[in-house]
């Protein structure tokens, strides 16, 4: 079929190139037309508009023939009405892959955002899971059944989605973080809440349930042996570790996330597109880093000889690109770092802003499908600030949409496969095929047939060399309820981890097979392999088989330095923690421990203790805490501290009678009276979260510490010891003193000890407090201050007053778009009607009308050398650039990722949105001397200042009058007095070349 508007585009990388790339290096990223991309690949785009117009999501049928969600009603609703506008295309292509026909397949959907095959026709998430089939053969579906519903809406990437098949037969999907209760329409009474877990709905037994805690993302993957991996906009990269069913199983296992972002190169990591910069309207802070990732996709297993092998991928809509992330080992867990040759450069990048990458897919031919939304606008309008939203066109791309063909630079690009005319004999011997796309889809065909199969007909596959087979062969035995207990038996025996691992999860929907291979499972707490022993601990949780707790310690002391692995084994913990802790104290090496390791374990295992402490357990814990009275100066006291940090951090959840109050009450005296004060503050601690308000000693304690806070001549670690302390007490007789910790003259660590005891009240003191003393707050504790000020609804008020007097400046607070939001629609009505007098959605400035009038005033281009020269004349003083200048202010370089936009408003007006660290300090010594500048390095003895001209001037505290900020950018007002337009417009050019 003959494009229209767009001819076939063949973005390819010869052989003899790709040869070269190996022997030269792989730095030598391949260019054409708008696109950069890794010189191992390819692009094909293969179909475009009208064909295809806002594809967010695609699946392939086991014929070959491709289905594309379409958003056509993002992000409003489509037409004037606002209507559902969603629609299904199915696309056909011929043996070369070429399109032959696209047909309107259904429409009137509702925000569609993924798609799955089933049964000859598709699962698609449009509100509802919804099944679509075509029984005629016209191309239409005639056929539309709701399977879930009850799926809360929201924003378009905040709606269920991902839907993926998993090697356990069922339909997975990631919440987006909406929650909502569902059920299917045939069954209306078994509803599921999802309560922020995502979910997967098994078709044979149309049954639902949650999975792991959603991402709140857009997009999931699945990696060959059942590990998934889920993005989140800035946090581009995480893994689903822990499901909830085994979080929730016994009682008291902490509320922490089991979804984390697995990135070596940070959370909101760093990014490299190519394309315009543009201005993020909401967080201008994110400009050159994960602000959008959503869909993800996997490099093919068919890949796997080259240098590719081990990729996920991961799209960032804002940046216009694809980032690959190579996945490492990490214990149970993984890592993802960027591979060597990408660490400044994108797997697939594109010039054009329009290019929207929204997912890729493995198709039949074993290479990947990029989806391309092809918007102007990518940003959803309530992220959009109110002030701004009339620049933008919002439906602007509505219709157009790509889809690309990613392969191997050197291989054939398309080889049609079609396995509707197999077998279910033919399928099993496709289930070690080295397409992820053909193995996975032979495995849905055999289980959605449902064909009289033997147990003999798998045993080929299950003698595989492949453990892909024999993982496929296990998963669709199961599927077929064919597996018996010797199947299991020898798949838990299997060379490869990857297939023990997963044998277990299928051995867990089997408890008529517990009793005869729980030995078996126990065994595997010796495996070689990491996550075979997480998964041994996850599974022994099912079943109170005798000498469980044996198998769960022994996991325990061996993985003690992965986290995960000792969150594994607390899930699977029936019987009481104390047991547990007490056989880590006893066990706790001698010689050469890593006691950051051990330390946590106990802490863990004590706070398991304190939730499920009763009447029963606390005479237990009570003899545990005697038995360190003589033990109070030991080396091990970071541990006691652990532990009672641990038992405190519990029993805040627990419901404690009196029986249980009165067993620990001696021990914790006695612990009292002969501890140092270290220990002391955690027994006080305990023992107010236990009902005790007033040990003996306490009020003395408390006396002591408040000297002991303020006493410079003391060492440091004494003093932050009595800090913490001094939150036990009552503000009024704890606060001033906290407050008075608050100058320049103290070290960071104890201005910070001070600010985390003060945010433990309430007190609108605090506030004022914190206010007071804002000018001499210094720059590294400036965002845990504003933290502070904002988590307290009965702080915003006197913080909007200090605005309005000027004693802190809107600039300083540097607010991004959720905490204006929090202080003009959230809280108080009076704090919200000074909010919106203050300060607008969008960033505020107090030079607005300038910084208006010279943007309409730039020229469209600079001249980057001319650019050079000025910034050598007007800023080399106080930045660097490259090879020029000094680093005082912020480093210049690469500025590729900030917008025109973006930078004249921060040079023209410096002080809009101050990054704490480059506010300016003033400062007196004893001797006279004034000075100014940026604070570089804190220690308790010594602050440096870094003024103008990279001058450094190292004071000591003792020396200091005082210390405190102008509120100020170093920055001076007034450029535009000394430069044109043009200029600036040079010297942007400059700065987003520079390298």
């Amino acid at each position: 079929m003959e494009y229209r508007f767009i001819q076939l585009l063949n973005v390819s990388l010869s052989l003899v190139a790709f040869v070269w790339m190996q022997a030269h290096g792989a730095d030598a990223f391949t260019e054409t037309g708008a696109f950069r991309h890794h010189p191992s690949i390819r692009l094909e785009l293969v179909t475009a508009e009208p064909d295809v117009v806002d594809p967010v999501a695609l699946c392939f049928d086991a014929s070959g023939a491709m289905y594309v969600v379409e958003m056509r009603d993002y992000p409003y609703g489509k037409g004037p009405t606002g209507s559902p506008g969603g629609t299904v295309r199915k696309l056909i292509f011929n043996t070369s892959g070429h399109l032959v026909s696209s047909h309107l397949f259904a429409e009137q959907l509702s925000y569609p955002t993924s798609i799955a095959p089933h049964h000859g026709g598709v699962l698609v998430a449009a509100g509802d899971l919804i099944f679509l089939n075509d029984t005629n053969g016209d191309h239409i579906a005639d056929v539309r059944q709701t399977i879930l519903t009850g799926f809360n809406q929201s924003v378009t990437d905040s709606n269920f989605n991902g839907l993926r098949w998993g090697l356990d037969n069922q339909l997975h999907g990631v919440n987006g973080g909406n929650n909502g209760t569902i059920h299917s329409p045939q069954n209306p009474k078994a509803s599921l809440a999802l309560k922020g877990a995502d979910f997967a709905w098994e078709p044979l037994r149309n049954t639902v349930k949650r999975t792991f805690h959603t991402g709140g993302g857009f997009g999931l993957v699945f990696d060959n042996f059942g590990r998934s991996f889920t993005p989140h906009n800035i946090n581009h990269i995480l893994q689903r570790i822990l499901p909830v069913e085994a979080m929730n199983r016994f009682p008291g296992f902490p509320s922490l996330k089991a979804t984390v972002s697995i990135s070596d190169h940070g959370g909101m990591a760093r990014i490299y597109p190519i394309s315009k910069a543009q201005t993020r309207v909401n967080h201008p802070e994110q400009a050159g880093y994960f602000s959008a990732s959503g869909g993800m996709g996997l490099i093919p297993a068919n890949w796997g000889s080259r240098s590719l092998a081990g990729g996920v991928l991961v799209c960032d809509v804002v940046g216009n690109l694809v980032h690959r992330d190579i996945m490492h080992p990490d214990g149970p867990v993984f890592e993802a770092r960027r591979a060597a040759e990408e660490q400044a450069q994108e797997f697939i990048a594109s010039r054009d802003i329009t290019f929207r990458p929204v997912g890729l897919e493995t198709g039949p031919d074993g290479n990947l499908y990029l989806i391309d939304m092809q918007r102007g606008v990518i940003e959803h309008p309530d992220y959009i600030p109110e002030q701004i939203m009339g620049r933008y066109q919002i439906r602007e791309g509505e219709d157009r949409g790509r889809i690309y063909r990613v392969s191997p630079a050197d291989s054939i690009s398309y080889r049609a496969v079609d396995l509707t005319s197999l077998t279910s004999k033919e399928l099993i011997l496709k289930l070690g095929h080295p397409n992820d796309w053909v193995r996975s889809t032979a495995q849905r065909l055999i289980v959605e047939r449902q064909d009289t199969l033997t147990r003999s007909d798998f045993h080929p596959a299950l003698r595989a060399g492949e453990p892909l087979a024999r993982l496929h062969a296990l998963w669709s035995m199961e599927g077929l309820s064919l597996l018996s207990a010797n199947e299991i038996r020898a798949s838990i025996s299997d060379p490869h981890p990857g297939v023990r691992a997963q044998a277990l999860l299928v051995l867990e929907r089997h408890p008529e097979w517990w009793n005869q291979l729980w030995p078996q499972v126990q065994a595997l707490r010796e495996d070689s392999d990491y996550m075979v022993r997480f998964q041994t601990a996850l599974m022994l949780g099912n079943h109170p088989y005798p000498d469980n707790y044996k198998a769960l310690f022994q996991i325990l002391v061996t993985d003690i330095s992965h986290e995960w692995s000792r969150r594994a084994v607390f899930t699977s913990l029936r019987e009481s923690p104390i047991r547990l802790l007490s056989d880590l104290w006893t066990t706790y090496p001698q010689e050469n421990p890593i006691q950051e390791d051990w330390d946590a374990a106990i802490r863990e295992a004590a706070y398991l203790a304190g939730v499920r402490l009763d009447t029963q357990t606390s005479p237990e814990l009570a003899q545990l805490l005697s038995s360190f009275n003589g033990n109070l100066k030991s080396p091990r006291l970071k541990s006691i501290i652990a532990l009672l940090e641990g038992v405190q951090d519990g029993v805040i959840r627990a419901s404690l009678n009196a029986s249980v109050r009165t067993a620990l009450k001696e021990p914790l005296e006695l612990m009292a009276k002969n501890a140092s004060l270290e220990v002391k503050r955690s027994v006080f601690a305990l023992s107010k979260s236990i009902g005790f308000d007033h040990l003996p000693g306490f009020e003395s304690t408390l006396e002591s510490s408040l000297l002991t806070a303020t006493n410079t001549s003391l060492l440091l670690h004494q003093r932050q010891e009595a800090i913490e302390l001094l939150g036990l007490g009552e503000f009024e007789k704890t606060g001033k003193t906290l407050l008075k910790l608050l100058n320049g003259l103290e070290p960071l660590q104890i201005q910070q000890a001070a600010i985390h005891q003060l945010g433990k009240h309430s007190n609108e003191e605090v506030a004022l407090g914190l206010i007071d003393h804002w000018r001499e707050i210094g720059p590294g504790l400036r965002p845990l201050t504003i933290h502070t000020l904002l988590r307290r609804r009965a702080f915003h008020l006197p913080l909007l007053e200090a605005i309005e007097k000027g004693q802190i400046g809107l600039g300083e607070l540097n607010l991004d778009l959720e905490q204006r939001r929090l202080l003009r629609e959230v809280s108080s009505h009076e704090v919200r009607e000074k909010a919106i007098a203050l300060f607008g959605d969008e960033e505020y400035s107090n030079r607005k009308e300038i910084l208006d009038e010279w943007l309409e005033a730039l020229p469209e281009s600079g001249d980057k050398e001319a650019g050079r020269d000025l910034f050598i004349e007007q800023c080399a003083q106080c930045h660097r650039s490259g090879d020029l200048g000094v680093d005082v202010g912020p480093n210049l370089t690469d500025m590729s990722h900030r917008s025109v936009e973006d930078l004249a408003f921060h040079i023209l007006d410096p002080n809009m949105a101050i990054n704490p660290s480059f506010v300016a300090y003033e400062a007196e010594t004893a001797d006279g001397e004034l000075l100014s500048g940026i604070i570089t390095s804190e220690t308790p003895d010594a602050v440096t200042l870094l003024s103008a001209q990279g001058i450094r001037k190292e004071i000591a505290r003792s020396k200091l009058l005082y210390l405190r900020s102008g509120g100020l950018s170093l920055m001076p007002e007034g450029l535009e007095e000394q430069v044109t337009p043009a200029q600036l417009r040079d010297l942007i050019s400059f700065l987003q070349a520079s390298k």
